[in-house]
């Protein structure tokens, strides 16, 4: 029997990788008042995704980039650079799983929430191995 990799590995992977690239905090669940900029990753996806050889499954992750409250853009298009050239690394993953594709699939949204902080969510994807199939 495979062991398929914990949501809790994967999203604190995401987070070291961005935290330790950008300088600016990730969280998996935004604490009350916290001071922006920060970034927030959450996991919205999971499917299958096996082939001939390999046992492996597709996250879809979103990241949240939420800048200073302001007028200008420019804070929010700084945190969407800083997120894209962090993840243009792969993630490092556990012991026993191999990262089969990092995908940046675009900003989905940007907007200004109520407390006048920039908003953008990038989607992204991560194929993740965590077996080989053979025969026997």
């Amino acid at each position: 029997m495979y062991k398929q990799i914990g949501l809790t590995d994967l999203i604190s992977a995401i987070q070291k990788k961005i935290e330790d690239h950008t300088g600016t905090k990730c969280y998996d669940a935004v604490p009350k008042n916290a001071p922006s900029p920060f970034y927030f990753a959450e996991i919205v996806g999971k499917r299958p995704a096996h082939s001939k050889t390999m046992w492996r499954d597709v996250f879809t992750v979103w990241i949240h980039a939420v800048a200073e409250p302001g007028e200008s853009s420019v804070g929010i298009y700084g945190l969407i650079q800083e997120l894209e050239e962090a993840l243009t690394e792969d993630i490092e993953l556990p012991e026993g799983f191999d990262l089969i594709m990092q995908t940046n699939n675009g900003v989905q949204t940007i907007k200004t929430d109520e407390t006048n902080e920039k908003h953008a969510v990038l989607a992204y994807e991560f194929m993740i191995c965590y077996g080989f199939k053979c025969k026997i």
